[in-house]
């Protein structure tokens, strides 16, 4: 693309006519704050319809004025020429407007003109590629080294490997940074289990440790085997047994005497009540229901009498049954207790002394047993403990083993997939420097913590940092990456210079006018703006200071009108 004519009405500085024609190379010169930065917002905007970072909102419509218009001539890389018409209104979008060759267009149709916004950009605007991140950096440079890049470059650069580093690969990764990133992933995983591995090693090594103690052996089972048998025999002797018997036999009547006396005591006092209320509601004293406490007179007092009568009958027959089976109880109580007096004497309590005394050696030979046998076992599930143990440490050596294996071949397969990384990126280096001259890049940085490869993108001129370029050695960079563009993607879109003035060190115009058209602006103290061909010092066009407050300018599709200013 060539520019060889631009015009505006109502933007940025400019809120009359300005108009100019463009050269092979363009010298802009003037004072600053002159508009020599117009020319390059104009094309900008006319062909993308933004500023020069790419934001469409932006509003470049003179403040003085409601509309703009903007209107290019342009030659294409096929010789064709056009024009290109662009106007906004600052506050009715319906009035905004594109015509190509008088005829209107979309965004969208301009693209097959300016390729890609970012790359328009970038070669326009050199300093525009410079302000963006080094992520957004290596995504353009990418993307244009591909079209020059071979196809089967990385499996020209994978073929040069030796046959065993080809075998560690076992063939070319589809994605060499993602593929190095998960075996990271996987050395990290396997060092994790060899960690939690040796905690299962120390922690087995403990118990392995441990000392066992001694069994023990209960050495009076014969004093327990007698004790045992002179108790089978005290407790066959038939006295003792009829004796213990019958105690048992007046405790139980003892205990049915006490309960139903008690059942007796209180049906006595039941009674007792009961029948005080049955008296007053009969002798019409109290009218009140003893059950639901409402007030009762009639049919109803008739058959709650009734019934308090059929109720203390019911309980008087129920006391005298009571009192009738507790007679014959404490009698038959008096009887058995009679045959207990009968059963006792002198031998059997003497046996019954015995019995105890063997009951208590008994139980506290056994309570020895039952010690010796639980810390028997106590001792048998350690020897076990420590068996295992001992084998769990061969399984997690061997476990260990095969992880750190593991991660041996890995770290192998890393080393190789590096190497085939670095050499791809290498040659495409190779590719970009073949448009480079003092500019250098850097694709990707080794992490000085674990050697691993990061993808970057890291730009030096003359082997100094970008940080820390001056502003001239800025331009000189920028202008390289533009004119790197430019070649890799056959646009050849002109070039803009801004502040030449501060590059005297360098020969842009010999570096870059064979190739593509230039732009340049440059600060020339107290003169007015001018624009003229660097090559034919005639061609020259001035730009008088601009008259504010004189007119506003009215735009639509068809035509222009100067309106004043109210």
């Amino acid at each position: 693309m060539k520019v060889n004519y631009v015009k505006t009405i109502g933007f940025r500085k400019f809120k009359k006519l300005f108009e100019t024609e463009l050269y092979n190379v363009t010298n802009i010169s003037g004072k600053n704050r002159s508009g020599k930065s117009n020319i390059l917002y104009t094309i900008i905007n006319i062909v993308l319809g933004t500023n020069l970072s790419g934001d469409e909102k932006a509003c470049l419509i003179n403040k003085n004025c409601d509309a703009s218009y903007g209107e290019l001539h342009f030659t294409d890389k096929l010789g064709t020429n056009h024009i290109l018409v662009r106007g906004k209104h600052r506050y009715d979008n319906s009035k905004n407007f594109i015509t190509l060759d008088g005829k209107p267009v979309t965004q969208k149709d301009l693209i097959s003109f300016y390729k890609d916004k970012k790359l328009f950009l970038s070669i326009l605007n050199p300093l525009y590629f410079l302000s963006k991140k080094p992520s957004e950096q290596k995504e353009l440079v990418d993307k244009y080294l591909s079209d020059i890049c071979p196809n089967n470059l990385m499996e020209i650069v994978y073929n040069k490997l030796s046959k065993k580093e080809q075998e560690i690969l076992e063939g070319i990764p589809k994605n060499i940074p993602t593929y190095i990133t998960e075996l990271n992933k996987d050395i990290k995983k396997f060092d994790n289990t060899i960690t939690a591995l040796n905690g299962k090693i120390e922690y087995a090594q403990n118990i392995a440790d441990q000392k066992v103690p001694s069994l023990k052996a209960f050495e009076r089972d014969e004093e327990l085997l007698l004790a045992r048998q002179e108790f089978s025999y005290l407790n066959t002797n038939q006295n003792i047994i009829d004796k213990e018997k019958q105690k048992k036999l007046i405790n139980e009547l003892e205990k049915d005497i006490l309960s139903k006396e008690t059942e007796f005591n209180e049906l006595e006092t039941s009674m007792k009540i009961g029948k005080k209320k049955y008296l007053e509601i009969k002798t019409g004293i109290s009218s009140v229901c003893p059950t639901c406490s409402q007030h009762i007179q009639d049919e109803s007092k008739k058959q709650t009498i009734t019934n308090m009568y059929n109720d203390l009958i019911s309980k008087y027959d129920k006391r005298n049954l009571l009192e009738t089976k507790v007679k014959e109880l404490k009698l038959k109580l008096a009887t058995e207790k009679c045959k207990y007096h009968s059963l006792e004497g002198n031998p059997t309590i003497e046996k019954s002394k015995r019995i105890t005394i063997i009951e208590d050696n008994i139980k506290q030979l056994e309570d020895e047993k039952l010690e010796i046998e639980k810390f028997n076992s106590a001792v048998t599930l350690k020897e076990n403990a420590i068996k295992n143990a001992k084998a769990d440490i061969l399984n997690f050596n061997k476990q260990k083993q095969a992880n750190l294996k593991y991660i041996d071949n890995v770290n192998k397969a890393k080393k190789v997939a590096q190497k085939l990384y670095i050499s791809y990126i290498e040659e495409k280096m190779k590719l970009a420097k073949q448009y480079l001259k003092d500019v250098d890049i850097k694709f990707y940085s080794v992490l000085k913590t674990t050697g691993e490869i990061k993808e970057d993108f890291i730009i030096t001129y003359k082997n100094i940092p970008l940080s820390d370029l001056s502003r001239s050695e800025t331009i000189a960079t920028a202008l390289e990456f533009a004119n790197m563009f430019n070649q890799i993607s056959r646009a050849n879109f002109p070039i803009f210079i801004d502040d030449y003035e501060c590059c005297t060190d360098y020969n842009f115009i010999k570096d870059y006018a064979r190739n593509t058209q230039l732009i340049i602006s440059k600060v020339e103290k107290g003169n007015l703006l001018k624009i003229e061909d660097y090559n034919n010092k005639g061609n020259c066009t001035i730009i008088k200071p601009i008259v504010t407050g004189y007119r506003t300018m009215c735009i639509n599709k068809n035509n222009l009108a100067e309106q004043k200013v109210a």
